[in-house]
């Protein structure tokens, strides 16, 4: 009589859990999770460039698996944000910002920011003329440059900074032609603690345009964020220069809203003032920048504005999450590599695939579902590692047993006596009479 569908499963089950457990509470099992840690500690801790070493790492220096999630994003296709308007400056020169900012403020914004550095004096006539401009309008939020490299943060006014007029920084937490994934709310004057933190320039916004929102950001006391990209270039009410000036534009576009100025355009070839985001069609091997920087600052404010922020789990967490995960698989590595030695290399290398494609797909999911960041990498370090440990902690815990008898699983038992059964019947069977 054929057993039950229930009762197969129950006992192909138990012949999985018996495979996982059998060493999962040793102390060989524990001790050479340690060790894969102590590797990882080990290596991480080399001064030495292994990028120059490494072309495939080097290639995958700025790759983050979540940007496959960006990358494919199409939950905010049809969404366009209707509190931002950015109207783009072109190549406008500072007479001609002038006169974009005042038409703009003739339509009642209730907040602009004006996303355009200036480091120092240009033609005086220009200058009068955009500075009174700039006076007119407290609304109007000005861009400054905070250098914060080698912990000696040099900040940098804008040249038409005035007393009524917030100004912040515009620049991000990221190295030169980097993938832009962090923001900085804010940064602590170093030289003086006791000072006001530099805001960024979208904090500013953010303070002048809603105070719930700003409040919000403050109590979260980061002093990084992840950014939670929500929308491209094509995703925002964009005015241009000319429709501006010839009144050629929705007037509900701009009264009450958040007006930015900025560059911005759609074209691929046009890389001025474009960035690299996780938004990135490439999220692997990236090219060609894919937003405009005003585009960049826009993604903030929505992300602020709609308090939809990226929940990332706390470090402890990966750890603890690596641990327990590389516990359990080198339990199941030794349970292979002591009594099935023939098929540890393959059951290996299968578990880690698999592993590494589960854990990968899972975070993603987490994050495109939940926004919630998983960070994985520790967790596959410790798979990827797992089986070459196995072969250096077999022959510590060899020595330890030969030198202080140190209670091992290894060297007596395992893919050993089976190699020693098999060579001594080997040898049975050559001297035994024909």
């Amino acid at each position: 009589m054929k057993k039950p569908l229930h009762k197969h499963i129950r006992h192909h089950a138990r012949r999985v859990r018996k495979h996982v457990t059998k060493y999962l509470y040793k102390r060989d099992t524990l001790f050479a999770t340690i060790w894969v840690f102590v590797f990882i500690v080990v290596l991480g801790s080399i001064p030495i460039n292994f990028y120059a070493l490494n072309p495939l790492k080097l290639g995958l220096k700025d790759f983050d698996f979540h940007d496959m999630t960006y990358s494919k994003l199409d939950v905010y296709e049809d969404t366009i944000d209707r509190q931002i308007t950015i109207i783009n400056v072109g190549k406008a020169d500072r007479e001609g910002l002038a006169m974009l900012i005042d038409k703009a403020a003739a339509l009642q914004p209730k907040v602009m920011g004006l996303d355009v550095l200036f480091e120092g004096p240009g033609d005086s006539y220009q200058d009068s003329l955009l500075a009174s401009t700039i006076a007119r309008h407290p609304q109007l939020i000005l861009a400054s440059k905070l250098d914060w490299n080698d912990h000696n943060d040099t900040y940098k006014e804008n040249f038409f900074k005035t007393n009524t007029n917030a100004e912040g920084y515009v620049n991000m937490l990221a190295e030169e032609y980097a993938t832009i994934r962090l923001w900085s709310p804010f940064f602590e004057n170093e030289r003086n603690l006791k000072a006001e933190p530099y805001p960024s320039f979208d904090l500013a916004i953010l303070k002048k345009y809603n105070d719930t929102a700003y409040q919000r950001q403050i109590k979260r006391k980061k002093t990084d964020e992840i950014i939670n990209y929500t929308r491209r270039n094509n995703q925002y009410r964009v005015i241009q220069p000319e429709n501006l000036l010839n009144g050629e534009v929705e007037t509900d576009w701009i009264r009450g809203k958040l007006v930015l100025f900025g560059y911005i355009n759609n074209h691929p070839d046009d890389i001025e003032d474009k960035k690299f985001t996780p938004m990135n069609e490439r999220f692997y091997g990236k090219t060609i920048p894919d937003m405009n920087g005003i585009v960049v600052h826009a993604n903030i404010l929505s992300m602020a504005l709609e308090n939809n922020y990226i929940r990332k789990l706390p470090g402890w967490f990966n750890w603890f999450f690596a641990v327990l995960i590389g516990w359990i698989h080198m339990a199941l590595f030794i349970k292979y590599y002591l009594d099935h030695h023939i098929w540890f290399h393959l059951v290996a290398k299968i578990a880690q695939v698999l592993s590494a494609i589960l854990f990968v797909y899972a975070g993603i999911w987490l994050f495109e579902n939940y926004r919630i960041k998983l960070d994985m990498k520790y967790t596959l370090y410790v798979i990827i590692m797992a089986v070459d440990v196995i072969y250096f902690y077999e022959a510590w815990a060899t020595w330890m047993h030969k030198k202080f008898r140190y209670h091992t699983v290894f060297g007596h038992h395992g893919h050993g006596h089976e190699t020693a059964t098999h060579t001594a019947t080997e040898h049975n069977e050559q001297t035994q009479p024909k």
